[in-house]
């Protein structure tokens, strides 16, 4: 058996890569703008109207009148939140949902829908909410990464579940992520740790979008672990372990997302590019989800020690594809870019 995990380990690794690489929010150039969107009138009136079978009036100037800024109700249980939560189908392997991988005219939907609560709500303040704090499961997302991702991995590996949790008081948070076999040949798991802090108002996003809100989360990472866990169903006593330690370049700006809409149930964020990610809390999970403060110290210990740069592999985020080729993994990942 481990003979077989030492000749299969590069590979797998690669693999795993490019699985946490959907995770880590890395910027891109393509700018994505949510009021582009092409939502028909007819479908918008099909979505406000008879998903709701009539039990759900909405009226913008009603509630402009009773409140400075429409808020979710108290339990979090908002009609619009709630029929976004039942339009997103469950997938394979508990993989997110994507723009690839259901048909056009439900992302479509889906997306008009995060729209529509983004824009009814326009909440202020989310990124210093106590409630960000706990284990989310992300539902959809349309970033293009994550989409290739969803729609397929090779050797018959599948993206599984994908987890955010986040404690906004210790400024603490991680990006886990299952990457199964179809044959149940491997698993492997990957986890970005990194820190989170409110940003500064005024400052702007990779795409140039002004933070007025301050509902933007500065990100920085500080290691990638993955690992191949389990081969053939069985368990390892001893995982083969890799770590990624991420470097932004000098010329790249501050990693950041913003909560646009935030209940007791929903998350919903723009990437720096403007990408949609919508996220469900998990009520069985917490923020004990990740690793503890203890062991967290001891792996940032071990990834900043001397011998950091010898043992593990460094990589850029904001630096361009050529310069993110120089690490082995990203030149496989890359390999079939032009």
């Amino acid at each position: 058996l481990q003979t077989m995990i030492s000749r299969f380990d590069s590979k797998l690794i690669f693999i795993t890569l490019l699985s946490i690489l959907t995770l880590a929010f890395l910027d891109r150039s393509d700018a994505f703008d949510a009021s582009s969107q092409q939502f028909s009138r007819r479908r918008a009136l099909r979505i406000l109207t008879g998903t709701f079978a009539g039990s759900v009036a909405i009226s913008s100037s009603t509630s402009a009148a009773n409140c400075e800024q429409a808020q979710p109700q108290e339990d979090g249980l908002h009609p619009l939140a709630s029929s976004l939560q039942l339009m997103i189908p469950s997938m394979k392997f508990g993989a997110p949902a994507t723009n690839a991988t259901i048909s056009p005219s439900l992302a479509t939907d889906i997306e008009m829908m995060a729209f529509h609560l983004e824009s009814q709500f326009d909440m202020q303040n989310l990124a210093s909410m106590s409630k960000l704090s706990g284990s989310w499961k992300l539902l959809y997302s349309n970033a293009p990464e994550i989409s290739n991702l969803a729609k397929k991995l090779p050797l018959g590996f599948a993206l599984g579940p994908t987890y955010q949790p986040l404690d906004i008081v210790t400024g603490r948070f991680e990006n886990r992520a299952s990457v199964v076999h179809q044959m149940n040949i491997a698993k492997l798991e990957t986890d970005v740790v990194g820190d989170v802090s409110v940003s500064e108002l005024g400052t702007l996003n990779a795409i140039g979008v002004l933070n007025e809100r301050g509902n933007r989360i500065n990100v920085d990472f500080r290691c990638i672990v993955f690992k191949l866990d389990e081969i053939l169903g069985v368990p390892l006593k001893h995982p083969v372990t890799k770590v990624i330690i991420p470097r932004l370049a000098n010329n790249a700006v501050q990693p950041a997302n913003d909560i646009t809409f935030l209940n007791d149930t929903i998350r919903i964020i723009r990437g720096g590019d403007g990408s949609l990610f919508i996220f469900e809390r998990d009520k069985l999970l917490g923020v004990e989800q990740m690793l503890s403060m203890d062991d967290r110290e001891q792996l940032l210990t071990k990834v900043n020690s001397p011998k950091a740069n010898d043992e593990q592999a460094i990589v850029g985020i904001g630096s361009d594809r050529s310069q993110q080729r120089n690490s082995p993994e990203l030149r496989f990942l890359f390999k079939d870019s032009r």
